[in-house]
């Protein structure tokens, strides 16, 4: 589980060449990565895995915004997931979740 997690977060991050990775993102590569970030989070969310119990392995040169920027990624991630069970579609296709969520950021809209 964790080398998986640590795939993608490795595979997810820009080049780590400048001080804040997030804020010199596009809102195309923003939303790209929110939506796979958010997959990530309901993957561990249909596995039964705690949020709590999700371990991101940092590269160690993050700054407190793009830690908190991955940390509210992964806690909507989980809040969405909660919502589609409550409503009664838990078993979303993660295609389908993470389209949502690119469309949605792309409009500047909350989910």
């Amino acid at each position: 589980m964790r080398v998986v997690l640590t795939t993608l977060i490795l595979a997810l991050l820009p080049a780590a060449a400048s001080a804040d990775r997030i804020s010199e993102m596009t809102r195309t590569e923003r939303c790209t990565y929110s939506a796979r970030m958010q997959v990530v989070a309901a993957h561990y969310f249909r596995k039964g895995t705690p949020r709590a119990e999700v371990k991101i392995l940092w590269h160690g040169d993050e700054t407190p915004a793009e830690v908190a920027f991955v940390n509210r990624l992964m806690d909507e991630g989980y809040a969405a997931m909660q919502r589609e069970v409550d409503a009664g579609r838990g078993d979303i296709p993660f295609e389908l979740l993470g389209d949502r969520v690119y469309e949605t950021c792309m409009k500047e809209q909350a989910l």
